[in-house]
């Protein structure tokens, strides 16, 4: 095999290669931030108790107790983002702790009833303890 067609087809196997892993990243960022699994058209306002902080990769997830009229309680679980964005606007892990009474606003999975995306987080004071988009 001649010089040319070597270069030749070892760019082409570069091409194949890098479009391969273009697809594998994209599948998989596409399946870990799923547009459908969140839906702006479900809005939720809960407030309630902490009852956990997950302080993890790839999203933090806050847990919190919510009253209902009946006397039940019901657990949402929201996911936050990542707890590096958490840090840069001001989060630390000792932020919320169980038992801290917040307001969480956001929006409902399309097909868990009490999972969510917290978008603004607020202390019992109405002070916003984070607010912000998701990444």
């Amino acid at each position: 095999m001649n010089t040319t067609k070597r270069v030749i087809k070892g760019r082409l196997v570069n091409a194949l290669t890098m479009a391969l892993l273009d697809l594998t990243l994209a599948t998989t960022a596409f399946a870990h931030h799923s547009q459908s699994e969140f839906d702006s058209n479900l809005p939720v306002k809960v407030q309630g108790t902490v009852s956990k902080v997950e302080w993890k990769s790839p999203h933090a997830r806050l847990y919190v107790d919510v009253k209902q009229d009946d006397g039940g309680i019901v657990n949402w679980n929201f996911e936050l983002p990542s707890p590096n964005t958490l840090m840069r606007r001001g989060w630390t892990r000792n932020a919320l702790q169980p038992g801290d009474e917040v307001t969480v606003s956001g929006y409902r999975a399309r097909n868990f009833p009490t999972i969510g995306i917290g978008k603004v987080v607020t202390g019992k004071d109405g002070k916003a303890i984070f607010a912000g988009s998701q990444e």
